[in-house]
């Protein structure tokens, strides 16, 4: 009888992914992830924003472990590189290059060697079940696992292991979906999200997206959180930051 009174045994754990240098709308969810009992965090922290100094400086003190995303990998061997996309006009990519290169000049050595100490995967014990953590695929932090891809596809990426989630990011888009007897999820981006409108075009809607796995001997809850959080607030970190040619970084925020 004392067993059925001790209480249940639960994990929660955090799960961000793609932060690419916003530190404000990470800061803006960290009071609904708190009582998680553990964070990990899927990778590209610094690249592509306004706080890559801050947002490198924050997860160093928070010990959060870190998978090692596309973005931080180059970050982390220092040179910046062009962006080598032929379908991209000429000014676009002119625009990124001199965002990549800024960004590399605001990563002292303490901050990339920190980068470079990510790991290309991470697992998690979580009570009965098990967390395989990745930027894009456990084979490669560039490869894209779509909420298109049939089973037949990720049986290829994933065969071999046994996770219960597979939980990955990189395409910032949000995702849960099964496989076989395991979960494949992505929890979108917090700091760079997408969003597209009717005619194509890609909007960043300032909300930031994480998802939370609650895990027990007999039960596993996924949910996936999208948190709405102050445009204005980063608009003004944008305009402190010097970031090259702030007003087109963020001409697409909404």
């Amino acid at each position: 009888m004392g067993g059925r009174n001790q209480k249940e045994r639960r994990l929660k754990i955090g799960i961000v992914s793609d932060i690419h240098g916003n530190l404000a709308a990470l800061e803006s969810i960290l009071s609904e992830i708190k009582e998680a009992d553990q964070i990990v965090c899927l990778g590209d922290v610094a690249a592509t924003g306004p706080q890559p100094r801050e947002t490198t400086g924050f997860l160093r003190k928070s010990e959060w472990p870190c998978v090692m995303g596309n973005t931080d990998e180059r970050l982390a061997n220092s040179t910046p590189e062009d962006f080598k996309q032929p379908s991209m006009p000429e000014e676009e990519r002119l625009k990124l290059v001199a965002l990549d290169r800024w960004t590399a000049e605001q990563l002292d050595d303490p901050a990339r060697k920190f980068l470079s100490g990510f790991k290309p995967t991470i697992e998690i014990e979580a009570e009965s079940n098990s967390i395989l953590c990745y930027h894009g695929s456990p084979r490669s932090n560039t490869e894209r696992i779509l909420p298109t891809a049939d089973d037949k596809e990720l049986t290829k990426i994933f065969g071999g292991m046994k996770a219960s989630i597979y939980a990955g990011g990189h395409i910032h888009a949000q995702m849960v979906r099964k496989l076989g007897r395991s979960i494949v999820i992505n929890p979108g981006s917090v700091g760079l999200p997408f969003l597209m409108d009717e005619s194509g075009r890609a909007w960043n809607p300032a909300w930031a997206e994480y998802a939370i796995v609650t895990s027990t001997a007999d039960d596993l809850r996924i949910e996936l959180h999208r948190s709405r959080y102050s445009l204005a607030a980063l608009k003004d970190a944008v305009r402190k930051s010097g970031i090259p040619d702030p007003d087109w970084w963020l001409r697409d925020w909404i």
